[in-house]
């Protein structure tokens, strides 16, 4: 038993008779309209039995609560009405951060595939000399560029993966189990955008380097 006292200050003490599981958000304390007289319900939760249809127990539940003012409302709607401003406000947040994540990212990047490329002047004219031609040296490090941003979207992936299998498996220990949803155009988009970078940057000043003389080139020392 644990003492309360009610909002018009009356001291009661009551029997403890469930504990909810704890969820994301906590919960709080739940009594009998016995114990509540005048409190009105601000919400009933429902879950459907095995084989119930939505839609039927939907229309039903309008019917029942419509004289008396109430909605029947789905989880996201319930969620969308009571905290309307949680949705947009999260989405702008992580759009901040990954535009500024993207933007050193393309910093990195660039700056990487020009020295990788730049320290290479040497085995380029090699190639030359081998009987490469100029348009297939440039061939083979684009194709390079585009590897090194295949495998690294793949390890990117496996992380982010690994670590929304962690988050939902915490999710589902505070029984609040949730679907795993990948913005797989995002992801698209800045897997082209890191490709386009590389293979620019790596492009770029090896196109510059071979228009040097490939003997000159050679015999230059690293």
């Amino acid at each position: 038993r644990v003492r309360v006292w009610l909002g018009d200050g009356t001291e009661r003490t009551l029997r403890i008779a469930a504990v909810m599981t704890t969820g994301t958000g906590d919960n709080g304390v739940y009594v009998t309209p016995a114990n509540a007289p005048g409190a009105r319900a601000d919400r009933v939760d429902v879950a459907l039995a095995d084989g119930a249809d939505a839609h039927v127990v939907a229309a039903g539940l309008e019917r029942a609560v419509r004289p008396a003012g109430g909605r029947v409302l789905t989880s996201e709607q319930w969620l969308s009405a009571t905290d309307p401003g949680t949705e947009r406000t999260t989405r702008y947040g992580l759009l901040l951060v990954l535009g500024i994540a993207l933007l050193y990212t393309g910093i990195s990047l660039v700056g990487t595939m020009v020295m990788a490329t730049s320290d290479r002047v040497r085995d380029l004219a090699v190639l030359r000399l081998a009987g490469a031609t100029r348009w297939q040296v440039l061939r083979m490090v684009g194709a390079e560029s585009l590897t090194v941003v295949a495998v690294g979207a793949v390890l990117g992936l496996t992380v982010a993966v690994l670590d929304l299998v962690g988050m939902w498996g915490a999710l589902v220990l505070l029984s609040a189990p949730a679907t795993i949803a990948l913005p797989w155009s995002t992801l698209a988009a800045v897997t082209a955008a890191c490709a386009v970078l590389a293979t620019v940057s790596a492009v770029a000043p090896a196109a510059l380097a071979l228009r040097r003389p490939a003997l000159e080139s050679a015999g230059l020392r690293e």
